[in-house]
């Protein structure tokens, strides 16, 4: 006699934060490569979701389409630059972070800066506790070599805080993790 396990229904289905369904897609596209200089078919249509053509840099631009696809409401920032995921509300220093060896919820956005340049960098948590996590990222490369913001595909790197360096760490960008 062959006997099978009754389907879950809706009500016993697990629900996820916010945070774990973007981070569970943009883990998704670790490996995804640019193609040329800031193309190919995902970078592409990563771009296109933020009304940019293909050679521009695209890490926000991957977040972006990461949040898109997670259909998050919480964060409403769509962009092709890192910066501007920062927000008054929903954003926490990582001084703050590094100092109160603060746990974040994976999915968090987090951001860099370059200098004192408005340009920067962007990514997701996917395990973070005080000084230092894994990432999710686009546009960066593998971690062995190549450009940390500027790189050539979708990678899970390891980073610390360090708020001396020039490409650092500067804040963390919460979402609605309910």
């Amino acid at each position: 006699m062959v006997t099978s396990l009754p389907l879950l229904s809706a009500s016993q289905t697990v629900e996820l934060t916010d945070g774990e369904r973007v981070r569970n897609i943009a883990n998704g596209f670790i490996g995804t490569r640019e193609v040329g200089n800031n193309g190919g078919y995902w970078v592409t249509k990563f771009l296109k979701s933020v009304g940019l053509r293909p050679g521009n840099p695209w890490c926000a631009a991957f977040v972006s389409y990461c949040l898109d696809s997670a259909n998050i409401k919480t964060m409403r920032v769509r962009s092709g630059l890192a910066r501007h995921f920062i927000s008054k509300n929903k954003t926490i220093k990582a001084t703050t972070v590094s100092y109160n060896n603060i746990q974040l919820p994976p999915g968090t956005v987090i951001v860099w800066r370059r200098g004192t340049t408005m340009f920067g960098h962007v990514g997701f948590t996917d395990k973070w506790q005080g000084r230092s996590g894994t990432t999710i990222e686009g546009n960066t490369s593998s971690g062995r070599s190549g450009s940390q913001w500027n790189g050539g595909g979708v990678w899970s790197r390891k980073r610390t805080i360090n708020p001396y360096d020039h490409f650092r760490i500067t804040d963390f960008a919460m979402l609605d993790q309910r």
